[in-house]
């Protein structure tokens, strides 16, 4: 039998090299483009979210219906993260009132904290917009840090680390004073202009346009520890709606200001009671 040249018996060898090294080249280059950013899905965990998610977005709109309807405060605690409280309202003895609720804005506050502003539309053709406080820790469950405020469009609403402490220092009785007139201006006033008289120069204030009446306000308190020309305040209110008789206990953030010696409500939002 006649011998084969090397070169002949180690061709068929070269072969299967070949191939071998195109093989772990192709699967090594598939498994680049897999793992590369662009087409490897991010782990949910790890996705930051626009808002505070689906869940504080749901909680905030069953809360507002459950507010705006509600015949007592019990229904409400649920919705309630640990230790937070509602002042007692009067029954509205409205149920179904609320023909649909939608979250129109998320105002992040830090800390695992939002402010949900909820827009519902009643089936008396009118539109309450609720500012809700929220607050998520981690991948927990949402739950409402405390009582809403109605305002008369999306608003940020502030919900202060600072514990609330009685009016001091220089204007104390003047801020009062303002408080006083402002809040029932605010709740009855159709338009902007009619508060000028009370607002900072530049400052625009919404009114809430007389949908519902002040049936009575707390004390202004103050929030952080400025004594000087600016300061944010606290103050719980108790608004009616007379054709239903029904009484919701909210909370507004004011801040005021001084100019030339005298004090003027320069921004509303909602607080946390």
């Amino acid at each position: 039998m006649e011998a084969r040249p090397l070169g002949a018996a180690l061709r068929p060898v070269g072969r299967v090299a070949l191939w071998a090294v195109l093989a772990v080249l192709l699967v090594r280059g598939g498994a680049a483009i897999l793992g590369s950013p662009q087409a490897q899905t991010a782990p949910v965990g790890h996705r930051v979210p626009a808002g505070a998610g689906q869940a504080a977005d749901g909680l905030a709109v069953g809360f507002a219906r459950a507010f705006l309807e509600s015949s007592s405060t019990d229904d409400l605690s649920a919705y309630l993260a640990e230790g937070a409280h509602l002042a007692p309202m009067r029954p509205s003895g409205a149920a179904g009132q609320v023909a649909q609720a939608e979250v129109v804005r998320s105002e992040p506050l830090g800390g695992g904290r939002w402010v949900l502003t909820v827009s519902c539309d009643l089936r008396d053709a009118r539109t309450l917009d609720l500012a809700v406080p929220i607050v998520r820790k981690g991948a927990g469950e949402p739950a409402v840090m405390g009582a809403p405020s109605i305002v008369a469009v999306p608003a940020p609403a502030g919900a202060d680390p600072e514990r609330p402490r009685p009016l001091a220092g220089p204007g104390a009785g003047a801020i009062g004073e303002l408080v006083g007139k402002f809040l029932p201006a605010y709740v009855s006033a159709g338009r902007s202009a009619d508060l000028s008289y009370l607002l900072a120069p530049g400052a625009t204030v919404v009114p809430l346009g007389g949908a519902l009446e002040l049936v009575g306000a707390g004390h202004a308190r103050q929030l952080g520890d400025s004594e000087g020309p600016a300061r944010d305040l606290l103050v719980a209110a108790r608004l009616g709606e007379p054709a239903r008789g029904a009484v919701y206990a909210l909370s507004y953030r004011l801040r005021v200001v001084e100019r030339a010696g005298r004090w003027y409500v320069a921004a509303v939002e909602g607080a946390v009671a």
